[in-house]
């Protein structure tokens, strides 16, 4: 039988425990104020990288023309990396201290490359990029260290062949940085990293080892191997730092666009043992209660492979639309466990980010959509309290929408991080005492019985999946 917002209600009144927590009455302005600071962040890093080099020119000398050209070069550089931060899907900035490693591994880095030695035997500037690659994305730590052997190539006149043997270099530790940062990996990608290197430069040097020659093999070892073991120390510091915190994805993204992301994750192996199932033209009609509503389009043509929405999203991205798909299959589920309106939540699952496929704010969009198509308009509340940048969830099914969401993309967001030490039940764990305490379902009217229910439901859903 399933359960009605009157018989909800009537639980309430007659005094069933809710899901308690003081509101946060102030969580509309920090999510304002954390838009700001990145905002603020984005813009600042190309301002202070270029004045950072050209001071350095300045202090050591350099002709006028050279400064300009490299206060330039790395101006464009880092606003590349700057707009691959703000245009994809994973927020970077919202891991503990990403700005501050980011600004720190960045800036110092730049500064070590303009310091009059040779950096590429004494490869300590490689270690800004390292660290971001271990501690916030390998892509992003492969952007900036591409940027700098650039900024490096040009400001010390290094030849084709340095330059190449430094960019392959970035590509494989990007590679292993998942490796570098575990304790039963860390050898062996550092002996497969210095060997690299090695290697590399007895070809390029023509075949000679001798420490007479203008390469100081014995001092790249060394400094590389330097490089290696702080990164590691670093990165392990960092982890014991913030090992209680499980990042919540989702919540705290605005405006977001869809980005493409790695093949394996399109094809859906986020939802690990989760079977992703092509929705039926036809499903069981519901048998609540009616809503006070007027239903215009109904939940089987919605829920239809032929519908025209669902093949204009799987048209704009597999990736997205997989990530929809699963959403709704598993809020259908999650709703069933409670007797909620399976439907609806499906539904709600399927078209939580609709708007992608038509503007940045897809929130906004996917509200303009609904309104086109004649959504219910139960639906169009799902589409917009799902994320609680708008509104509070009022409904179970709306409150079982974000929790599926969540789940799903904090378990993708940790899987494509490499960090071995959460486990599933910890992620999800976190979830919902996160939820509670920030009063996240206070007017959803979900008991204390459902939400004990809604946790042990994920926990069985996941528990074999392999972080």
């Amino acid at each position: 039988m399933k359960k009605g917002k009157m018989e909800i209600s009537n639980e309430i009144t007659m005094g069933v425990e809710t899901i308690g927590g003081t509101i946060n009455q102030s969580s509309q302005e920090n999510d304002k104020k954390h838009i700001r600071n990145k905002k603020a962040f984005l813009t600042a890093l190309p301002i202070l990288s270029l004045l950072e080099v050209t001071l350095l020119g300045v202090a050591r000398n350099a002709s006028g023309m050279d400064t300009i050209k490299m206060g330039i070069l790395t101006f464009i550089l880092t606003a590349a990396a700057i707009f691959f931060i703000q245009f994809q899907e994973d927020d970077f900035l919202n891991k503990p201290y990403a700005k501050s490693i980011i600004l720190i591994s960045y800036l110092g880095s730049l500064g070590l490359i303009m310091i009059p030695f040779s950096p590429e035997l004494f490869s300590f500037w490689m270690l800004g990029a390292l660290l971001v690659a271990m501690i916030i994305d390998s892509r992003l730590g492969m952007l900036f260290y591409f940027n700098l052997t650039f900024i490096l190539g040009i400001s010390i006149s290094l030849r084709p062949e340095t330059t190449i043997q430094l960019l392959i270099m970035g590509i494989l530790m990007g590679l292993l940085s998942t490796s570098l940062k575990q304790k039963a990996t860390v050898i062996y990608a550092g002996i497969i990293i210095l060997s690299t290197n090695i290697t590399l430069a007895f070809i390029i040097n023509n075949f000679v080892f001798e420490t007479g020659t203008n390469y100081n093999y014995i001092t790249s070892f060394f400094s590389i191997f330097a490089v290696l073991v702080t990164a590691f120390l670093l990165s392990s510091f960092y982890f014991r730092l913030t090992k209680d915190i499980v990042p919540v994805i989702k919540e705290e993204k605005e405006n977001e666009t869809v980005a493409e992301v790695e093949p394996e994750v399109a094809a859906g192996k986020v939802s690990g043992e989760v079977t992703m199932m092509m929705v039926s033209e036809t499903q069981e009609a519901l048998d609540t209660q009616p809503y006070d509503r007027d239903v215009r389009t109904s939940y089987e043509l919605l829920l239809g492979e032929g519908n025209e929405i669902l093949l204009r999203m799987k048209e704009f991205s597999e990736t997205l639309y997989s990530h929809c798909i699963m959403i709704g299959e598993l809020s259908f589920k999650a709703a069933k466990e409670i007797g909620a309106d399976e439907m609806l939540a499906k539904a709600g699952g399927i078209y939580h980010e609709a708007g992608k496929i038509n503007g940045k704010n897809y929130i906004e969009e996917g509200l303009k959509l609904a309104d086109e198509y004649s959504f219910p308009k139960e639906l169009r509340v799902i589409m917009k309290q799902h994320n609680i940048k708008y509104e509070k969830p009022t409904s179970v099914e709306a409150a079982i929408v974000m929790l599926s969401d969540n789940v799903v993309s904090t378990i993708d967001y940790i899987k494509k991080t490499g960090d071995k030490k959460y486990t599933v039940e910890k992620i999800i764990d976190n979830i919902f005492k996160m939820r509670m305490d920030k009063g996240t379902f206070d007017e959803s009217g979900i008991s204390v019985k459902d939400y004990k229910i809604l946790k042990e439901f994920y926990m069985n859903e996941f528990k074999h999946m392999e972080i």
